[in-house]
């Protein structure tokens, strides 16, 4: 993950593993950094997008409109997002830095929208997440907003 505090990451971690578990109804221990949503977890889209809301809510923050909506709206009919049956290389690029799965990834020009979701990890909304607190937080060189 990016540089981010201890104090923020497990905070962070602490609240995704709540709404995770309150959403799906499974147990804490098995929500670990590396659960994929989708195949360890059982979640569906809208389990993810009730995810989501609860934490934003949880953390007041609006991680929907950030990395989250980037992967909702892609146009999976679009040359500039598929070449035949998988993702192209610029928008796999794009999702490698909030979708560390991407890196075990053995071929990044054969990934598939199937496999994409399938790839969405608890570490990848605590990503999103801390990169959305640290974007409403002050500079501490500035004290306003970075």
């Amino acid at each position: 993950m990016d540089q981010v505090d201890g104090a923020l990451r497990d905070r962070v971690f602490s609240s995704v593993r709540r709404c995770i578990v309150e959403s799906l109804a499974v147990d804490a221990a098995e929500v670990t950094l590396d659960s994929r949503l989708i195949d360890d977890l059982g979640a569906d889209s809208l389990d993810f997008v009730d995810i989501v809301f609860m934490v934003d809510h949880e953390l007041d923050i609006r991680v929907r409109e950030t990395e989250f909506n980037f992967i909702t709206r892609l146009d999976f009919s679009s040359p500039e997002v598929m070449t035949g049956a998988h993702l192209t290389e610029a928008v796999v690029a794009r999702l490698e830095t909030w979708l560390p799965a991407l890196a075990r990834v053995a071929d990044k020009t054969k990934v598939t929208p199937r496999e994409l979701f399938s790839l969405i990890t608890v570490e990848s909304i605590c990503i999103v997440a801390e990169r959305r607190l640290q974007a409403l937080s002050p500079s501490p060189a500035t004290g306003s907003a970075t």
